[in-house]
Parts: structure tokens; C-alpha cells; sequence
């Protein structure tokens, strides 16, 4: 599969329990056994995928929470995200057009 890009639209699998701490969500993959801590802008990552959302959109969210330049947050992003959907805890709904 492609990379994730900014105009992809990604969600949760639904096949992992999560329980969110206040500081962090751990998160169980039951078909796997694999746990997964989420702080930070992981943690606000996993929060805003509980629902089909544009990677742009993420983005977007997380400079009003950071200080971070636009070009450093897509990166940083695209990167985690992808991580995610490696580990199938995250899927691509809908693939953003080109053009």
C-alpha cells in the first residue's frame, strides 16, 4: 500500500480497546496481543481518528496545540500515522485525489 498523504482520510480499525488515562491511552490489539501507549501528539493522533478524519484536518488540530511549523507537523504526522497503519491500528477510508 502507498503512504498515507495529508488529503487521506484515515480511522481506527476498531479491532483495539482503548482506555484513556487523562495523560495517555493505552490501547490492546486483542488479535494480536499488542499493547500501545499514546502521549502527547499521539495521544491527541488517536483521539481525533475515533471518527473518519483527513490527515490535513489532524494537522490542523495539532498546530493550534503545538508550536510547530506547518512543514515539520505534516512530516511528523505522515510518519506516525503511517506507523499506525502498519500496525493495523489505523486504516485509510477514503484516498485523496490528485489534481
Amino acid at each position: 500500500m502507498a503512504d498515507v498523504t495529508l488529503d487521506d482520510t484515515v480511522l481506527r480499525t476498531g479491532v483495539v480497546l482503548s482506555a484513556d488515562t487523562g495523560t495517555e491511552i493505552l490501547a490492546l490489539d486483542e488479535k494480536f496481543g499488542n499493547c500501545f501507549s499514546f502521549s502527547g501528539s499521539g495521544r491527541l493522533i488517536w483521539q481525533y481518528t475515533k471518527q473518519p478524519v483527513r490527515v490535513r484536518d489532524i494537522c490542523i488540530q495539532l498546530r493550534r496545540h503545538y508550536e510547530v511549523d506547518e512543514t515539520t507537523c505534516a512530516a511528523e504526522t505522515l510518519a506516525y500515522i503511517n506507523a499506525l497503519v502498519a500496525e493495523k491500528l489505523l486504516r485509510v477510508a477514503s484516498t485523496g485525489t490528485k489534481g
